[in-house]
C-alpha cells in the first residue's frame, strides 16, 4: 500500500514538475492555416486548445478553425469584435464588444458599443444595452453552469440572454480556470483587477493595456507604453521584462511577446520571444526576412504558439520547445 502511495504521489509530482518545465526557446514546426487574398489578425486558442479564433485585419469580424487549419467558419460581421474577445471556459462561446458608428464609418457620427455573446454557429445573444463608451466584458460562472458577465462600466445594464449553461461533465474545469473569477479593467490610465464579486482594485495608475492572467491566477502580464511587465495581482513584485508588446504565458514562469518596429504610418520588422519571468533572461524565437510576426498566443498546453503575420496577412502556428 505505501509502495502504491510513493508511485501515486511520484506521478503526480512529476505531472506537475512537467507542466512547468521551461521552455527552452525553439520554434519549430511552422505552419500556414490561412490563405487567400483576406488578411487577419488577433488569433486566440480557445481553453480546450481545439479551435482557434482570429479577425479581419481592423478587428472586424471573427472567424473560428480547428487547431489544425481545418473547418474554417466566419461567426460574425459585426465591426471591431476582434478586439479583447473572450473564449467562454466551455469553448462553446465567445464574448465580444462591437463598434458602431452613427455616421457609418470610423470617426463619423457618435460611437456605440455593446456586448455580445456569439456561439461556434453564428448564433448571438445581445448582453448590453448600447454605450458609447464601453470596456470589454468577462465570463462569469455559477456553481450549477450558469454563465453570466462581468461588464465593468458602472452605466451598462447586464441583461441575461439565453445562454447555453456549462455542461456538467465540464464545469469543474471550467470553475478552476482562474479568468472564471479574475479580470482586468484598462481605461487608458490605470490598470485594475476585478474579482468575481465586481469588486474592482487598481494595481497600477500607469497607462496598461493588454492584460493576461498567469495559468495559476497569481500573475498578470500587460503593456507598460512600450515595455511589457510582470507582477502578482494585488499590484506587487513588479518586474519590466523589456519593451515589447502582446504577451501571452506559456506557463507561471514564462511568456511569449512580440518586438516590432514602425515608421508611424506601418510596421517595418517583428518578431517573437521568450522571456524568463524569474530570471528575465530573454530569446528570439523568430529571425525571418520575409514576415512580420505579431500578436502571439499560446496554447494551453503550453505547446504550440499561434500567431499572425503582418506582412502577408496570414495566421500560423507553430512548435515551442
Amino acid at each position: 500500500m505505501k509502495k502504491t502511495l510513493f508511485l501515486v504521489g511520484a506521478l503526480l509530482l512529476s505531472q506537475g514538475l512537467f507542466s512547468q518545465d521551461l521552455k527552452q526557446g525553439n520554434l519549430t514546426n511552422v505552419k500556414k492555416l490561412t490563405s487567400g487574398t483576406e488578411k487577419y489578425e488577433n488569433p486566440r486558442w480557445s481553453p480546450d486548445g481545439q479551435m482557434i479564433a482570429y479577425t479581419n485585419f481592423g478587428y472586424d469580424g471573427l472567424y473560428v478553425m480547428n487547431s489544425d487549419g481545418s473547418s474554417k467558419s466566419k461567426i460574425s460581421e459585426r465591426k471591431g469584435i476582434g478586439y479583447m474577445y473572450q473564449w467562454s471556459g466551455d469553448s462553446e462561446q465567445i464574448l465580444v464588444r462591437d463598434t458602431r458608428w452613427d455616421g457609418g464609418e470610423a470617426g463619423l457620427g457618435e460611437r456605440h458599443h455593446a456586448i455580445f455573446a456569439v456561439d461556434l454557429n453564428a448564433n448571438e445573444v445581445r448582453m448590453t444595452e448600447d454605450a458609447a463608451y464601453m470596456q470589454p466584458a468577462s465570463w462569469r460562472y455559477s456553481v450549477t453552469g450558469e454563465k453570466t458577465i462581468a461588464a465593468p462600466d458602472a452605466k451598462v445594464i447586464v441583461k441575461r440572454g439565453e445562454l447555453k449553461p456549462v455542461a456538467s461533465k465540464k464545469l469543474k474545469a471550467v470553475l478552476a480556470q482562474p479568468t472564471s473569477k479574475v479580470s482586468f479593467i484598462v481605461n487608458g490610465e490605470q490598470l485594475y483587477v476585478v474579482d468575481a464579486e465586481g469588486n474592482k482594485k487598481m494595481i497600477s495608475d500607469k497607462v496598461g493595456f493588454c492584460p493576461v492572467l498567469s495559468p495559476d491566477g497569481k500573475k498578470v502580464a500587460y503593456n507598460e507604453v512600450d515595455d511589457v511587465v510582470v507582477m502578482n495581482i494585488d499590484g506587487t513584485g513588479k518586474k519590466v521584462i523589456g519593451v515589447g508588446f502582446n504577451p501571452s504565458w506559456v506557463n507561471n514562469n514564462q511568456i511569449v511577446f512580440e518586438k516590432t518596429t514602425d515608421d508611424g504610418h506601418t510596421y517595418l520588422s517583428g518578431e517573437l520571444y521568450l522571456a524568463n519571468i524569474a530570471t528575465g533572461a530573454v530569446k528570439q524565437l523568430t529571425s525571418t526576412s520575409n514576415m512580420i510576426e505579431m500578436n502571439p498566443c499560446v496554447s494551453p498546453d503550453g505547446s504550440k504558439v499561434v500567431f499572425q503575420s503582418f506582412t502577408d496577412g496570414q495566421i500560423y502556428v507553430a512548435d515551442l520547445k
